[in-house]
C-alpha cells in the first residue's frame, strides 16, 4: 500500500506521485540548468503540470500520465518542457539571462510585464 499525504481537503498527494515530480524535475534541470521548473503529479486527475518559475507562476504544460507512465525516459517530459521555453521565445538549453516578452498561447492580457506572468 502506498502511503499518502494530505495536500488540501478531500485530496491526497500519493508517495509515487511525488517520487514521479522529483525524477520529471531532476531531468528537466539536467536538461535545462538554470530554470527554475516546477513540476506537480496528480494521479487523482491523472495529469502532471509542468512550469517554469522564470516565465510563469500561473502558466505551464499539461501532460496525461498516461503519456508519461509509457516513457520511461522521460523524453516527453523533456520535449514539453523545451516547447514551454520556445513558446516564450527562448531557446532549449541553460538559461542565459534571457526573459520572456511574449509567450504563445498565453493571453494578451496575461502577458509578460518585466519578463514574468503572475
Amino acid at each position: 500500500m502506498v502511503r499518502g499525504y494530505r495536500a488540501e481537503p478531500g485530496h491526497s498527494v500519493e508517495t509515487d506521485d511525488l517520487l514521479l515530480a522529483k525524477r520529471a524535475a531532476d531531468a528537466l534541470h539536467k536538461h535545462y540548468p538554470g530554470h527554475l521548473w516546477a513540476v506537480n503529479v496528480n494521479s487523482e486527475g491523472g495529469i502532471m503540470i509542468i512550469k517554469n518559475y522564470r516565465l510563469s507562476f500561473s502558466y505551464g504544460m499539461v501532460l496525461h500520465l498516461k503519456n508519461v507512465y509509457q516513457d520511461p525516459t522521460l523524453k516527453t517530459v523533456i520535449r514539453q518542457a523545451g516547447e514551454f521555453l520556445e513558446r516564450a521565445n527562448l531557446k532549449r538549453g541553460k538559461y542565459n539571462g534571457d526573459q520572456a516578452e511574449h509567450i504563445d498561447g498565453v493571453a494578451k492580457q496575461h502577458q509578460p510585464r518585466n519578463g514574468i506572468i503572475f
